[in-house]
């Protein structure tokens, strides 16, 4: 190999590619429309901060004197808050004719019919109340549901608790003058009967005492992370197709320039077209996922996590450079199907769009049916972006990143050897032809 020819041929496919207003537009344009429409449509900025409903409601109990009624209720929904966002927008109508309506069209996420009666049922026995579920959007009707029987839950609790400890109040002023003082219950540990009936009436309220903590993945609670994620996401797509071109037209782009058999004929050899063309791809693609970065975090916002003193981050740069040799190979293969550089240009960008899609690169492999997750498992490539995001959103370490970082090799290792046999077979096929 000389290494005069392999920077010829590297400055040459790099001067191609930049001058190419198509190769521009794949390479830098499609990742950073895909990645700005995620950021600022898919994953808006309200992401991650509680979802507002819109309800309405309502109120036959406007009437009651009871200090609990129909009107107390609208001011808790009024008032209801999830880290510092309202939970509620509430709208107030005269009869459920035009709320219900009003749901069915989409304006409200769901409703509530307080009948008459509503608080002193409350105080003294069961009440009855009328929640309505609706949906503005096919994403929010889960959510809208969950909001609102979280909302009635945690309103029956607290109800529940205070009628308890009213109830409490009670007993102890009539149990001083009616049960004798050192009563206890054996069977309850010869517990006081006061204290007993405290603890059985608390059970009764309010059986399980939860406390839930948030020990979700940032790389899915916060906008910044989940910005982070898909960036990764944008860079996997965009190796995929860039690389596949690449890598599919290494040697038909020569033999229809007619420059195939006089690079062939002079000092230079096929080894060396391989390696310079091999390179400048790696450079042309670390160009272009260098861009998505700058794109992702800056304009976009998202959160990626970058040490030099951390050899987990180089081990996901390495990582990079890898499943980029890795597609190139087999786009060396695909030039074996595709005689054209349309062909093989077409047939790359469609390969590599639906891999991103339906390997788990684009889209989190939770959200893929059976034969998908399965492929994601397979799937080389998706190793690799899902090490770079281990390492550079979720902090993985190096020992952590080291298992994947050799099948990931194992792959590229495999795939660019079959590649150069496959380089090897299209180059004696065209020089005969």
């Amino acid at each position: 190999m000389m290494w005069s020819a392999i920077k010829a041929f590297i400055v040459k496919e790099l001067k191609l590619t930049f001058r190419s207003k198509a190769s521009i537009f794949w390479i830098i344009a499609w990742p950073a429309i895909w990645l700005l429409m995620t950021a600022y449509v898919f994953v808006p900025p309200a992401t991650g901060q509680p979802m507002t409903l819109k309800v309405g409601v309502v109120n036959y109990d406007v009437g009651s004197t009871s200090p609990f009624n129909g009107t107390t209720l609208i001011q808790i929904l009024n008032e209801s808050e999830y880290k510092g966002a309202k939970l509620f927008q509430v709208k107030v109508y005269e009869n459920e004719t035009p709320m219900l309506e009003d749901i069915r069209r989409g304006r409200l996420d769901g409703g509530f019919t307080i009948p008459e009666g509503f608080g002193e049922n409350i105080i003294f026995g069961q009440a009855r109340l009328k929640v309505y579920v609706g949906a503005r959007s096919l994403q929010s009707a889960q959510i809208a549901e969950s909001i609102l029987r979280g909302f009635i839950q945690g309103l029956n609790n607290g109800i529940s608790m205070r009628k308890v400890n009213e109830t409490l109040r009670y007993i102890e002023i009539y149990s001083e003058k009616y049960m004798p003082k050192n009563l206890t219950i054996p069977v309850a540990g010869n517990r006081s009967w006061l204290d007993f009936m405290r603890d059985w009436m608390i059970g009764l309220a309010s059986p399980i005492n939860v406390s839930f903590q948030d020990v979700k993945p940032k790389a899915f609670v916060e906008r910044s992370s989940i910005l982070g994620w898909y960036t990764f996401g944008a860079i996997g797509m965009s190796l995929l197709y860039s690389g596949l071109i690449i890598g599919s037209t290494m040697a038909v782009r020569e033999k229809e320039a007619g420059t195939l058999r006089r690079i062939l004929a002079s000092p230079a050899t096929s080894t060396d077209m391989l390696v310079g063309k091999t390179l400048s791809g790696l450079i042309t693609l670390g160009i272009m996922s260098a861009i998505i970065v700058i794109l992702g975090v800056y304009p976009c916002g998202a959160k990626i996590i970058w040490n030099p003193m951390n050899p987990a981050h180089w081990l996901a740069i390495i990582l990079l450079i890898l499943v980029s040799i890795m597609v190139i190979g087999i786009g060396m293969i695909l030039s074996l199907i595709a005689r054209t550089t349309e062909s093989a240009s077409n047939l790359s960008v469609v390969l590599g769009l639906m891999l991103a899609f339906i390997a788990g690169i684009w889209f989190p492999k939770s959200w893929l049916p059976t034969w998908m997750k399965f492929l994601a498992d397979i799937f080389p490539a998706t190793w690799a972006i899902d090490g770079m995001r281990s390492a550079l959103v979720y902090g993985a370490t190096a020992a952590e990143l080291m298992p994947t970082f050799l099948k990931v090799l194992a792959a590229a290792t495999i795939s660019y050897l079959i590649g150069i046999i496959a380089y090897k077979k299209t180059l004696r096929r065209y020089v005969v032809a």
